[in-house]
């Protein structure tokens, strides 16, 4: 008698995986090899009011602004201690203003994001999990407010991106007490300049003008809590930006060298959140967010958020699928 057919099943475990844990606390910050991970989520934020130039909140008259992100999240662990991951993105907004009869709805794509994780060091029993990370930022989006044959109030186009790459770098570490756990990160965003179809450069009467927006220095922290197949998650971030400087390209290697600095531009921004997370298999998650602002920066170029975010509360959901 011969020998049967063998026959693999297409999300069937295979044996080349490493083991992953069952809940968040025990988890490394990176995807274990031969796993992948598609995710699916959204981000909601309401902004009815905004920071001035000292700080404080002021309202919006009149005026309600929603930014939505619709977004896939992938991973993918490539070798023990490796992770490949990305983020595509789309956003539709939606901005009206009674007083002066304005509804605005789009929506486009957003900056698709990749970036490489290697974990430095791993220990177990309790878990302790290391890594350093690169990242990109490419510029998809809209970046035209449209035309302005009519005057400037013709501009109906919402500008979706800073029309600029960014590259990040950065480190994590987490480390597990019994059911805690404690995570902390710092980076560093370099903001690449770029030529952009929103900026009008007036020097030389150019619809198109060059912005190299400030670059960026991260910190932030999280505090875990495992109660069962449940994680709860708070945690805070943050950021304090360069100025932004705008002007016309120069020649030679650096055309961003004479760009003339934005005055107020800079700043600093501070979030927190609280979340959940429901392990409901290992290869199954459900991810919810709610992030508040605290602090922030007057609305220099609203109403583009990757250079001053507006201020409001942010819901998020995500549904996570391993094999």
């Amino acid at each position: 008698m011969g020998p049967g057919l063998a026959s693999a099943a297409g999300f069937q475990a295979h044996t080349s995986r490493e083991p992953l844990a069952a809940i968040e606390v025990e988890r490394p910050l990176v995807l274990g090899k031969g796993w992948l991970e598609f995710g699916l989520g959204t981000d909601v934020k309401i902004a009815r009011t905004s920071w001035d130039s000292e700080g404080e909140v002021r309202e919006l008259p009149n005026t309600r602004w929603m930014y939505s992100t619709q977004r896939v999240d992938l991973r993918y662990g490539i070798t023990r201690r490796g992770e490949l991951y990305g983020t595509f993105k789309t956003h539709y907004v939606h901005l009206t203003n009674d007083a002066l009869n304005t509804d605005i709805r789009q929506f486009g794509l957003g900056d698709p994001r990749f970036g490489y994780k290697y974990e430095v060091y791993r220990g177990l029993a309790p878990l302790t999990s290391a890594i350093v990370y690169a990242e990109y930022k490419a510029p998809a989006a809209n970046e035209a407010p449209g035309n302005n044959v009519g005057g400037a109030s013709t501009f109906s186009s919402v500008v979706l991106t800073t029309g600029t790459p960014d590259v990040e770098l950065g480190a994590r570490a987490k480390r597990q007490v019994g059911p805690l756990a404690l995570t902390v990160g710092g980076a560093y965003v370099r903001r690449l300049s770029n030529v952009v179809q929103y900026v009008v450069e007036t020097d030389f009467y150019q619809f198109n003008g060059r912005i190299k927006p400030g670059d960026i220095v991260k910190v932030d922290g999280e505090l875990l809590v495992q109660v069962g197949p449940v994680a709860l998650q708070g945690g805070t971030l943050v950021q304090v930006r360069e100025a932004t400087r705008i002007g016309a390209s120069s020649e030679g290697l650096f055309p961003a060298r004479d760009l003339a600095v934005q005055e107020g531009s800079d700043g600093a921004q501070w979030d927190t959140w609280a979340g959940v997370t429901a392990n409901i298999t290992r290869g199954v998650d459900l991810v919810g967010r709610v992030t508040l602002p605290m602090a922030g920066e007057d609305l220099m170029y609203f109403p583009i958020e990757d250079l001053h975010p507006t201020r409001g509360t942010t819901w998020s959901g995500t549904f996570e699928f391993r094999y």
